[in-house]
């Protein structure tokens, strides 16, 4: 029998092999009929095992056995007569082991299951054998089986040797009691024994094969649960064999990573053409993923079909796989990750570069605001001066002119250093309540906010954050100063604190009803040096927002028509 004759014979399936033993249970040896019983136990054998032969050899002596073949499979005496003999005389006198594989031919292994033949006596007659092929060997629930049937067959052998020694006596001229007649009286016994010890036997057979039907039902279901996940991977999944250097599986996400075909992956493709210089570092990862239970890597790439390297994420772990300690490893390519990761890192590199190159325009514009502000401060003392002169009309008005001009310019100036200095915060517990409060009584003379009217709605609870007194105020001037000039004279504007319950941030909202902003200017309102006032410098709302920030705060302005212009500042509170 050649290797393709085994691999088609062979029939693992689960639910055929309980079907089977179901049918085995109901055998029934008929006196005279022994050969065509025992055909029939080993044709069910064959089928119930997923077995691609059962024999039956009975012992003659001298080394040589007569076998009874799966009749479905090869009629007559079996091939190989030799090998056959010689496998069962190892196996019956424990040169070999119970199960194992056998070397047949030069390129033929075979997977081999035999228990021994023995009758109700104690005397051995033969072996009852099972073959497969090597990639599927038997297990101990194969061997029980077999040890089971091995018994009922032994049993109807005996059985025909009683009758068939019966048979060879006449009993016309036995006299009363003549042993012959106790000796059939024995043989009588002998086969109520034997019928009481194959129904047990029957029982232990219907016992398993229900067992094996249960486990047949839910191996199927999970393997199709197994299944569905395997092929439904986004992630591209291999078994292997890193010591052969195979690749045993792979789902639909593998052919698709490596541009091959599924039977390529399995037949023709090895694991050392997917990675062809990388063999050493893939191996000493395969024995730490079999030494520690697991391992992940994404220092390995993977050669596709096309010569195209993908670096790859591998997570992999340890698999018993048709026989063999095998490798499951989950493949996913990280080229876009690698991209995207180059790009950041060049994007830091040129964020580092261009804020190098703000703190250096920074430190320049102090340096020129310290510069400027020198001379400007000796103008300033001169024009000054000039003031205690007796001018008329036309010298008084430029020279109005010019002090207004100066100190609008020196306001620039003192901005211009504020923005471009780092806020550097002296923060203390501050209970915004009555900070707010006091502040808004030293308002009330500021020329912007005389004319109108400012309601002040503190939290009903205590709301205490971690400020910088000054900066704070910088901060609520600005705004609130900001929020008057917009409306009417005699118009209301709002400030009000709110601090929900359990929440780790207080809002502070200052609102107007005046013009609302155009969305155009107010997606630019914080940037430095945008204005729309005529004697603005637009410095203003920048310094705010980064006081703000400063203080792990938020900012932010909405406005429209219908509600107004809103400034909400958030604030961390600070926790007792």
């Amino acid at each position: 029998m050649n290797e393709s004759q085994l691999q088609v014979a062979c029939i693992p399936n689960h639910q055929i092999q309980s079907r089977w033993l179901s049918a085995l249970t109901s055998l029934r040896y008929r006196a005279g009929h022994l050969e065509a019983y025992l055909e029939e136990l080993v044709s069910g054998l064959r089928h119930g095992l997923g077995a691609s032969r059962v024999m039956l050899g009975q012992y003659l002596g001298s080394g040589k056995y007569d076998f009874i073949v799966s009749p479905e499979l090869q009629p007559g005496k079996p091939e190989n007569y030799a090998y056959w003999s010689r496998l069962a005389e190892d196996i019956l006198t424990q040169r070999n082991s119970a199960t194992g594989v056998y070397i047949l031919q030069a390129n033929l292994n075979v997977a081999y299951c035999g228990v021994p033949v023995v009758t109700p006596k104690g005397c051995c007659c033969g072996i009852l054998l099972a073959l497969r092929p090597a990639i599927e060997p038997f297990q101990t629930e194969d061997q029980q089986i077999l040890t089971l049937m091995a018994h009922q067959a032994a049993m109807a052998i005996e059985l025909e040797r009683c009758c068939h020694s019966v048979s060879n006596h006449t009993l016309e001229t036995v006299s009363p009691r003549h042993p012959l007649q106790l000796l059939q009286e024995k043989l009588m016994t002998v086969n109520q024994q034997l019928t009481q010890k194959l129904d047990h036997y029957r029982t232990e057979l219907q016992r398993v094969s229900a067992r094996l039907q249960v486990e047949s039902i839910a191996h199927s279901s999970l393997e199709q649960r197994f299944r569905k996940i395997f092929d439904g991977s986004n992630d591209a999944i291999f078994v292997i064999d890193p010591a052969q250097d195979q690749i045993l599986e792979a789902n639909p996400r593998a052919t698709e990573l490596l541009n091959y075909s599924h039977q390529e992956l399995l037949n023709a493709i090895k694991i050392s053409q997917v990675h062809p210089d990388e063999m050493p570092k893939l191996l000493e990862f395969t024995r730490n993923v079999f030494h520690n239970g697991r391992g992940w890597t994404d220092e390995l790439t993977c050669l596709t079909k096309s010569k195209h390297k993908l670096p790859a994420e591998i997570s992999a772990a340890p698999i018993e796989f048709e026989g063999r300690q095998c490798i499951l490893a989950m493949v996913r390519d990280i080229s876009e990750r690698r991209r995207l990761d180059a790009q950041r890192q060049q994007a830091e590199a040129h964020a580092k570069k261009a804020l190098s190159h703000l703190a250096e325009v920074g430190e320049l514009s102090s340096m020129i605001v310290h510069e400027i502000r020198n001379p400007l401060t000796t103008v300033l003392m001169g024009l000054t001066s000039f003031q205690k002169l007796d001018l008329d009309g036309r010298f008084k008005a430029r020279l109005d002119i010019a002090l207004e001009e100066a100190d609008r310019l020196k306001r620039l100036l003192n901005e211009i250093l504020l923005f471009s200095k780092p806020q550097a915060l002296n923060c203390k517990p501050l209970e915004l309540n009555t900070w707010s409060a006091d502040l808004l009584k030293s308002l009330q003379s500021h020329p912007s906010v005389a004319d109108q009217v400012i309601e002040f709605h503190a939290n009903p609870i205590s709301a205490i954050v971690s400020a910088d007194s000054d900066k704070l105020k910088q901060v609520f001037i600005n705004l609130l100063t900001n929020a008057c000039e917009a409306t009417a004279a005699g118009e209301i504007v709002t400030w009000e604190i709110t601090y929900p319950s359990k929440a780790n941030h207080l809002t502070v909202q200052i609102h107007n009803g005046g013009n609302p902003i155009p969305p155009s200017i107010l997606e630019k309102i914080t940037t430095p040096f945008f204005t729309t006032k005529p004697n603005g410098n637009g410095l203003g709302l920048a310094i705010v927002k980064r006081i703000v920030n400063a203080h792990k705060g938020q900012f932010s302005i909405t406005s429209d028509a219908k509600s107004g212009t809103t400034v909400t500042v958030m604030l961390p509170v600070l926790k007792r």
